[in-house]
């Protein structure tokens, strides 16, 4: 996916940290001190992985990198057996994490002087790792304790052969040397300078290694061995000690690449290495980021990688510019710190990815030409989501190189190709949208089913006659019914941020972009027609548990789900007795509300009765009108309507015209303000009501 939006992390955050330049060679200089972790928060679907992937292609090559995804079982490396629990004696999550990047940071780059190498980190994970896995008798420490001595021994070449491969290339590279006499023995230098190091130093890196693991104090006391023998036990320790274990493994990372990075390499700006750590929400990534941070803050500041990583994590409450955090303006900028702060979670810098703007949509489709305003209809429904744009603008390009028109209303329900075959049938785009952003098929289906509520209450109410089904829609006998609170539990989890209506705590499902598309899933499911009466029946049920007294009017809640069934004449006469009670800021947003209901399976919402015979009563034609019109112009998939928005003004003005004086001026600045704002896309509920409102 081509990214948006993320200018400040990819062009100055990163390449401050790891002092290189993300599209160019030039080495930078590197700030004293020590870097800020970054996590790069967003909901699903907002680019956080594509961003990391970014990163990990700007990078590769040109300096030592690894990337992991903790939210899978295998990292994100398909191949790779599934990551340890925390009920495994020799090896965790983290262990396995460790064996893992230490793997991809070995990796020596085309473009990186020098291979990075990890005696102390391989001694500690061997040490955990090969422990047996029974627990020790007393009597047999010091066996145990010599088992490792030996393993530890064994890790390292034999001396006299290395010596012997480093005289065999020598002599292999001195004859090209000499017929030179020039230019090529220069080149030829750094290479067997690299390789008489790597080889020849093998065994000082184990004895250093293991004089670091002696100052430890993993133990009370003893050398290196019986460091590592006391961290082999207190791995198998309570979850405390495992954890502490783990941090001293972490440490041992930090250690070794710091070792790298001598007097000589930092004088002449050798980039840092940079971990990119997907989805550090999860329990995994918790755990790892908490180790880190204390590591950090715990052990004294020492050459250190750059660390990326992405958590899914609550939207801006407002949309971001185009970066995702400031620009540098000196040196160090504001991701190092040059102090000790108070705190290891004061090292952590978290910036939450912006959402896209409208330019950013328009560019994603390149050279093609959608028809004027798919790119704000796409904009819109997305609520600038990187993913979901992507994924919409993919199917409308698909259509538009087949030279077949992008009609708004049916822009969901385009087929999108998927990246392989393994992926399954080819879906219409809504669908698949919703297996990436909920992929769980009963929690998918579930929330579907609770999508009509407006609230708690109305999804219980629809939860006693809600039925799991398995994957190919019969239903599940016998199944537990999810709890309501569960289900809102769930979409507190996944960051889907609550947005309430007016005159409502609700809805269920608040968050515009699922909701959407949750709503047409429930209108035209895939290999299945929904029934007009299911439909019918569950906003029936729902509007009966709000207000109908004679006396008052209808509550809002009760005439938004009468007008989800087209029961338009309810909601007129209803709207007009509300006129009397002078009300104009509660009848705004009592109408906001009402005209946000979904629209009913089949052909778009036809008048229940024709305005004409109204009667000649000019405010009840308003009325009419305006609800008609304002329904119809905030339907998720709807452009501004020119001739719609200029019957919702006049109507606007009808009523100022025919309203005492407070209400005349309320509804005539509605009738200045809504169809600026309905052109520039806005819909309800999300229209002024200019006061205190009331359901």
């Amino acid at each position: 996916m081509t990214l948006y939006g993320r200018t400040a992390l990819l062009d100055a955050v990163v390449p401050s940290l790891v002092g290189l330049q993300s599209g160019g060679a030039a080495r930078l200089r590197i700030p004293g001190g020590s870097p800020l972790l970054i996590v790069c928060g967003g909901g699903r679907l907002t680019g956080k992985t594509a961003l990391l992937k970014d990163l990990s292609d700007r990078y590769a090559q040109r300096l030592p990198q690894a990337y992991a995804d903790l939210g899978a079982a295998d990292f994100g490396r398909p191949g790779l057996a599934s990551v340890a629990d925390e009920t495994t004696a020799n090896a965790s999550g983290t262990s396995d994490l460790l064996f893992y990047l230490m793997d991809g940071l070995s990796q020596k780059p085309n473009e990186f002087g020098g291979k990075l190498s990890f005696p102390r980190l391989t001694q500690g994970l061997l040490a955990v790792t090969s422990w047996q896995s029974v627990a020790v008798q007393p009597a047999e420490l010091p066996a145990a304790r010599r088992r490792l001595a030996g393993l530890l021994r064994e890790s390292q070449p034999d001396l006299q052969e290395r010596n012997q491969r480093v005289a065999g290339w020598i002599r292999q590279v001195t004859p090209a040397a000499a017929a030179g006499l020039g230019p090529g023995v220069g080149e030829l230098v750094a290479p067997l300078t690299d390789i008489v190091t790597t080889e020849l130093f093998g065994p000082r890196a184990n004895k250093h290694g293991l004089s670091w693991w002696a100052e430890r104090r993993v133990g009370p006391q003893g050398d290196g061995h019986s460091q590592l023998t006391d961290l082999a036990m207190r791995f198998r320790g309570d979850g405390g000690d495992r954890r502490r274990a783990e941090h001293h493994l972490v440490a041992a990372l930090l250690e070794d690449i710091a070792d790298h990075y001598t007097w000589l390499r930092l004088k002449n700006r050798v980039p840092r290495p940079l971990l990119l750590l997907d989805n550090v929400h999860t329990p995994l990534g918790r755990a790892v980021l908490d180790t880190l941070t204390r590591v950090w803050h715990d052990e004294p500041a020492r050459t250190r990688p750059g660390i990326v990583a992405t958590a899914l994590a609550e939207e801006p409450a407002v949309p971001g510019s185009a970066d995702t955090a400031p620009s540098t303006r000196s040196a160090a900028g504001p991701f190092w710190r040059q102090d000790r702060p108070q705190t290891a979670a004061d090292w952590v810098l978290r910036l939450p990815l912006a959402r896209l703007d409208l330019d950013e949509v328009a560019e994603m489709f390149g050279a093609d030409r959608p028809e004027p305003g798919t790119a704000h209809v796409i904009h819109r429904l997305s609520a600038g989501r990187a993913g979901v744009a992507d994924a919409l603008v993919q199917a409308a390009r698909r259509r538009i190189r087949l030279h077949e028109p992008v009609e708004h209303g049916a822009l969901l329900d385009l087929p999108i190709e998927l990246p392989a075959p393994e992926d399954g049938p080819t879906l219409p785009v809504y669908e698949r949208l919703l297996r990436l952003l909920t992929p769980d098929g009963e929690t998918r289906e579930r929330l579907a089913y609770y999508t009509p509520a407006l609230d708690d209450a109305a999804a219980h109410v629809l939860n006693a006659g809600y039925a799991p089904r398995h994957p190919g829609g019969e239903p599940v006998e016998g199944a537990a019914v999810v709890p309501v609170a569960g289900t809102r539990s769930l979409l507190r989890q996944e960051c889907w941020d609550h947005r309430p209506w007016p005159g409502t705590d609700g809805p269920f499902v608040g968050h515009p972009t699922l909701r959407a598309l949750l709503v047409h899933d429930l209108r035209t499911r895939t290999g299945r027609a929904v029934e007009a009466e299911e439909w019918t029946g569950s906003h029936e049920r729902l509007r009966i548990l709000y207000p109908t007294d004679a006396a008052e009017p209808h509550d809002a809640r009760y005439l938004h789900h009468s007008l989800a069934i087209g029961d338009t004449d309810l909601v007129v006469r209803a709207l007009l007795r509300r006129l009397a009670g002078q009300d104009a800021p509660g009848w705004l947003a009592a109408l906001n509300l009402i005209c946000a209901a979904p629209h009913p399976p089949g052909n778009a919402a036809e008048p229940a009765t024709d305005p004409r015979t109204a009667g000649g009563d000019p405010v009840r034609q308003a009325v009419e009108l305006l609800v008609l019109n304002l329904w119809l112009q905030s339907h998720p998939l709807a452009h501004p309507d020119q001739q719609k928005i200029n019957s919702i003004r006049l109507q606007l003005l009808t009523l100022a015209q025919n309203s005492a004086v407070g209400p005349q001026k309320v509804f005539y600045q509605a009738y200045e303000e809504w169809p600026q704002l309905l052109n520039r896309w806005l819909q309800a509920p999300d229209l002024p009501n200019y006061g205190e409102s009331r359901t």
